[in-house]
């Protein structure tokens, strides 16, 4: 009898102890944490809206979708959190993650097979070869001998320029190194002064069609359509140059002091200073970016597209741009957060490969050699049978 009262003392015990209630402390971080988990979500999902809200109407959008891969980060954190804490809460990230899945997708792709190809294929490389490195003399320039000795069957080049002082590199120079390799040409240049020049190249070992020079807005940058035909097939390459963000030195040495300093008055100028330009930027871009989209649009044949958007995935310039038309070549080989300008403070990608959906890519690399402050984008595009 007395063995039986202590049993159900016990197990009455045990059940108190399972009722009894979070303390005020546990449920005050549950709840703080929650705000904050919805607070991220907002912000989450207000960056994703890059990609349709034009900047022209409202810029803000842009500013995070350069944030995207951080906000990412933090808001799986939560989902983890909310996983360990076997907490229903969990749900409000992982709605959220689904919703904005495109955008999650277009950042870190997970791709861990590497795709080969055994098809007919042509290798394509975009590099934006930052002026040659300021117009070294041939003898000493790494990026003509990269390009030389990369493989790649089409160039599409951005910056492309030369000087016209006598001790640095001339177009002749380029013009030699190349030719040979590349027998077919589609170039436009423009003077940013009486010295030096500035512009997009395609060089192609196949022979050029056509070519045409897309019309848009813009002091120095450009792009154009180049028709080319690999091996009787009618293929539309497209090599952009969206309009810079016009960050000079000195804004990077501003953007370095606000890390030091973290004053106001320094982030306030930073702010400013850096708002300006960049929604100037933005509003440029997304014009040109509508007037590429309406030449992919009209394309009877089969597209590749490449270039220096000036803009990372979540953006209105890349989803305009890549439309319901094209496919993202990092997107379908690469893995993790990959970034293309290779300034440690600005880890972003960038540069971009773009194909019609009835080709197929393999072999995407981002070349991580420092020849320029742009990383080279290669890949292999399958034309198909």
């Amino acid at each position: 009898m007395t063995l039986f009262r202590k049993k159900n003392e016990t197990n009455s015990s045990q059940q108190a102890e399972g009722n009894k209630k979070p303390s005020l402390l546990s449920r005050l971080l549950t709840q703080t944490t929650l705000l904050a988990n919805f607070l991220v979500i907002a912000v989450f999902m207000l960056a994703d809206s890059a990609r349709v809200i034009s900047p022209e109407s409202f810029v803000l959008p842009s500013y995070l979708g350069l944030a995207f891969p951080l906000i990412t980060i933090i808001n799986f954190a939560f989902l983890f959190w909310w996983i360990i804490r076997r907490n229903w809460y969990l749900l409000f990230s992982l709605i959220s993650i689904f919703v904005c899945y495109d955008s999650v997708k277009e950042t870190f792709p997970i791709n861990f097979s590497k795709k080969e190809s055994d098809s007919k294929s042509i290798k394509v490389l975009s590099y934006n070869v930052h002026l040659f490195d300021f117009y070294k003399k041939k003898s000493h320039n790494s990026v003509l001998g990269y390009l030389k000795d990369s493989g790649a069957d089409i160039l599409c080049i951005q910056e492309y320029g030369f000087s016209k002082k006598k001790e640095y590199l001339k177009e002749s120079e380029i013009a030699e190194t190349l030719s040979d390799l590349y027998p077919y040409c589609h170039t436009d240049i423009g003077e940013v002064n009486s010295g030096r020049t500035f512009g997009v190249a395609t060089y192609s070992k196949y022979p050029i069609i056509s070519r045409r020079k897309i019309e848009y807005e813009s002091k120095h940058n450009s792009s154009i359509l180049t028709e080319i035909s690999v091996d009787g097939q009618t293929i539309n390459v497209i090599n952009c140059h969206l309009e810079s963000n016009k960050i000079t030195e000195n804004d990077k040495e501003l953007i370095k002091q606000l890390k030091e300093k973290r004053d106001n008055e320094t982030a306030k100028n930073a702010a400013e200073q850096l708002s300006k330009k960049l929604s100037a930027s933005y509003q440029l871009r997304a014009k040109q970016a509508e007037e590429v989209s309406r030449i992919v649009e009209n394309s009877k044949d089969p597209i590749i597209l490449c270039g220096d958007f000036n803009d990372v995935p979540v953006s209105y310039s890349y989803s305009t741009i890549k439309g319901q038309k094209l496919s993202s070549a990092f997107a379908e080989n690469g893995c993790g957060y990959g970034y293309t300008f290779s300034e440690r403070m600005f880890p972003f990608r960038i540069d971009h490969i773009l194909y019609s959906k009835e080709l197929k890519s393999c072999e995407y690399k981002i070349d991580t050699v420092t020849h320029s402050d742009h990383y080279p984008v290669v890949c292999r595009i399958i034309l198909g049978e």
